[in-house]
Parts: C-alpha cells; sequence; structure tokens
C-alpha cells in the first residue's frame, strides 16, 4: 500500500489566506482582562497561553 497525500483544498486554502496577511496581536488590557477571568475560573492552561499572547504583544520573551 503506498502512502499518497490527501488533498485537502480548504485546508490549504485556509492556509494561504494566513500566510497573506499578518495578524493583529489583542490589546494588552484585553489579555490582562481574560487574564484575571482564568484565574477567577482556575484555568491554569488559559492563564499559560494568555500570559504567552501577553508577552508577545508587547515584544518580550517568555521568562522575562
Amino acid at each position: 500500500m503506498s502512502a499518497h497525500r490527501v488533498r485537502r483544498p480548504t485546508e490549504e486554502a485556509a492556509l494561504a489566506a494566513a500566510s497573506r496577511r499578518p495578524r493583529r496581536s489583542p490589546s494588552v488590557p484585553a489579555l490582562y482582562a481574560d487574564m484575571t477571568t482564568a484565574r477567577l475560573l482556575n484555568d491554569r492552561e488559559g492563564l499559560l497561553l494568555l500570559a504567552c499572547r501577553a508577552a508577545r504583544a508587547t515584544r518580550l520573551e517568555v521568562g522575562e
């Protein structure tokens, strides 16, 4: 049995569209508000993801 690549035109179109224009990052106050909500809900994974997004929005490296 040979391994043929399955053509997924919608996936290819989505990747092409995403690479054409840069994504805007959310505002830092909005990220902090979402981090507060995640903290109140004890959502540790969400809090970590939002902290990384906040670091990217402020152009800092995670852990600095």
